[in-house]
């Protein structure tokens, strides 16, 4: 049970997690700040035009490693925590402005990955498919290296539509905000109170974040967020297998995830014949930003367009033929408005 208690401690660290990000935003200027700063503004996927700190990782880490102090009673998200600090000093080299080949970087995410999967027995049992249900169930190798895979999509996911102001911590907040209704209605607990707490972790984020974007992800945010969607995700459906939650339900949470990773790789390697690792302004998210701003006048709604989908899911998670119906409308949908915005782009 959660003790009452608790709810003056989820209290203290608001304040402290705001009071932390204040301070950062407000001494961004300072030289101990500086080498956050992104000065970039010519790349590929860049449309900031002024100085603006990458410090998302610093503040997750910092309020990952304060809920653990606050709630010692908690022991997943003490064990969400220590997996977290490989992936975050990982990750923040990038924002550190230490380059990492990108296939390197891919690789040893992978083994990292693997480690905590395996340490964790973050297995995934079912997804519905007999031959692959069949080798998930039946060899614990095959299940945490597909159990990896599936982090590590989800990680490289929310790196790829980092970037624009909102877009991954509003989709990511949908997403935790529908695992708090699923976890809440079959009683686990636990589970519910961590997806408030990274609710608010995300919401106080938001404040410095969007609309207008005086801090960014960086490399270690975005890492530490698909990280943390990941484990949410799976440990929801270990906890809900035996409650008709179907695998196809998760599926649909993550789609547009997955998608982009999996689309942007298929499409710079068949078609456009070119290094899948390296960026481009092709990215469906890129696409939606530029055509809104150019023809609606506005790109707020890119924030709110890929996750509606999602929220038809949560009133289908007991209805597997027709989760499969949505997860394939889903994808059909994203590849016709891509397909629509290249056309009108050129």
């Amino acid at each position: 049970m959660i003790e009452t208690q608790n709810y003056f401690l989820v209290f203290l660290l608001s304040l402290l997690s705001y009071a932390f990000l204040f301070f950062l935003n407000k001494n961004s200027n300072k030289k101990f700040l500086s080498i956050f700063l992104d000065l970039e503004f010519t790349k590929v996927q860049s449309f900031h035009k002024k100085p603006t700190l990458k410090v998302g990782g610093i503040f997750i880490f910092f309020f990952l490693f304060i809920a653990t102090l606050l709630f010692k009673n908690f022991l997943f998200l003490r064990d969400l925590f220590y997996m977290s600090m490989p992936i975050f000093f990982f990750s923040i080299l990038d924002d550190l402005k230490i380059k990492i080949n990108p296939f390197m970087r891919l690789i040893i995410l992978f083994i990292i990955i693997f480690f905590c999967v395996k340490t964790l027995n973050l297995k995934i049992y079912s997804t519905q498919f007999y031959l692959l249900d069949n080798l998930l169930n039946n060899y614990n190798v095959y299940s945490y290296i597909f159990s990896t895979l599936c982090i590590v999509f989800i990680i490289n996911g929310s790196n790829f539509i980092d970037g624009f102001n909102g877009l991954l911590g509003i989709h990511s907040s949908i997403i935790i905000l529908i695992l708090f209704v699923i976890n809440f209605y079959f009683g686990n607990l636990e589970l519910s109170f961590l997806c408030i707490l990274f609710l608010i972790c995300l919401a106080v984020f938001l404040t410095f974040n969007f609309p207008n974007s005086k801090i960014f992800f960086g490399n270690s945010g975005s890492y530490l967020i698909g990280l943390i969607l990941a484990i949410l995700v799976i440990s929801t459906s270990q906890k809900t297998q035996y409650h008709k939650v179907y695998p196809f339900f998760f599926a649909c949470l993550l789609n547009y995830i997955f998608f982009e990773t999996f689309f942007s790789f298929f499409r710079k390697i068949v078609f456009e014949k070119k290094n899948p690792f390296y960026p481009d302004k092709n990215h469906l998210h890129m696409l939606v930003f530029d055509y809104l701003r150019t023809h609606v006048k506005t790109s707020l709604s890119i924030n709110f367009f890929f996750s509606l989908t999602m929220i038809v899911a949560l009133f289908l998670f007991s209805y597997p033929g027709l989760l499969k119906v949505l997860f394939i409308l889903q994808i059909l949908l994203y590849i016709g408005i891509y397909l629509s915005l290249v056309r009108k782009r050129k």
